[in-house]
Formats: structure tokens, sequence, C-alpha cells
């Protein structure tokens, strides 16, 4: 304990003394926080700024990873025949795989049949099928590469655009027919968001193989 002389009166006062015993002056401590508080809060504060920072970064890299990853541009088709009786079909295509998907939502088979893609007329590219069983995992699926005209020149995806699909297919009732007309690239992204399960199949079953 050691001892310390009082500003006011000048009387020895003990540093642990609250007041001067004699006038009463208060011993005025200085307030200090203990060492290991201290440490702490600094500790405390250097790790709040690092998940800050650490945040901030996996959030720019997220961000340039989305940006990196092209959506696939999947449209689906619409029919543009009405008929008394045609084949129920789905038909979708993606312009980033080249890749047709057409799935036969009828209960029955359908057999020998003849696709074509942009039909104009009676000539357009034309591909058979020997058969498309009905169900989701049974759906075709087809690459736009594979269609040929009638002088043997193979569709190019890369400078030809795949408007039109038509189907002609034996059933048990006879001959049927399908038409779809697909979107423009224009609005094609309208006509995607618009049908997510549809573009969401498209993609999952790419990692089936096509019908026989």
């Amino acid at each position: 304990m050691s001892l310390r002389t009082c500003a006011d009166c000048g009387k020895s006062v003990s540093s642990s003394a609250p007041a001067c015993p004699r006038c009463g002056r208060p011993s005025r401590k200085s307030a200090h926080w203990p060492i290991e508080i201290v440490g702490h809060f600094g500790l405390a504060v250097v790790f709040v700024v690092g998940c800050a920072w650490y945040a901030g970064s996996h959030d720019e890299e997220v961000r340039d990873s989305a940006q990196r990853v092209s959506p696939a541009e999947t449209t689906v088709a619409r029919p543009y025949r009405r008929l008394a009786r045609s084949l129920t079909a789905l038909v979708a295509y993606n312009r980033t795989l080249h890749l047709l998907r057409v799935e036969n939502r009828d209960t029955f088979s359908w057999t020998q049949c003849q696709l074509s893609l942009n039909l104009h007329g009676v000539s357009g590219y034309d591909l058979e099928v020997e058969a498309i069983r009905p169900g989701l995992t049974e759906a075709a699926l087809l690459q736009s590469a594979e269609f040929a005209d009638p002088d043997g020149k193979r569709f190019d995806p890369s400078t030809d655009k795949v408007a039109t699909l038509d189907l002609r297919c034996e059933t048990p009732g006879g001959h049927l027919y399908y038409g779809g007309k697909f979107a423009t690239e224009g609005s094609q992204s309208a006509d995607a968001n618009s049908t997510p399960s549809a573009r969401s199949t498209l993609v999952a079953s790419t990692r089936a193989a096509p019908n026989p």
C-alpha cells in the first residue's frame, strides 16, 4: 500500500482510501478496464471484420460464377394445327444443346413416326423414328443435326433456326398428326419462364439415352 498527498489539505492519505480522512476530498481514481477485457474485445473486433470481409468476397465469387454459367435456352412448341384428332405431345428444343425432346402423352405407343423440321409444303428436314412409347421417361431425345432434307443435306443448327416440328405416326386409331411451332429467339425467354417444369425436364432428360 502506498501513500499520496491530498491536493486540498496536504495530509498523507493511503492510496486505497476512497477519500481524505481529514478534508473528505475524494480520491478520484481513474477507471481502467482489465487487460483481459481489452484483449477479448480486440479479438472480437478482428473476428467481426474478418467475417464481413469473407462474406463480401464470397458473394463476389458467387455472382461471378452465376454470370459465367449460361442458362439453358429451352423453348417449348405450341400446337399450331387444329385437328379433330391428333397426337398428344410435349415437344421442347434446347437451342444450346441443339436437342429435341418429343414426349408421347397419349396412352398408346406411336410407331413408324415421320418427324419433320421446318416443314414448308411437302419439303423439310426429316427423320424417321421406329417408335415413341408413352411416358415421361420414354421421351425421344433427338439431335437436330440428325434431320436431313430430300437431297440428303443435314440440318445445321449453327446457321438454321428450328421453327416448327411436325409428326406423323401410326397409332391403334390410324394415322395421327401433330404440328408444333417454337417461339422465336426474341420471345423465347418469356416462353421458357412460363414453362419451368418443361425446361427442367428437358435438361434432366439429357442424361437418358434416346429411344430406338
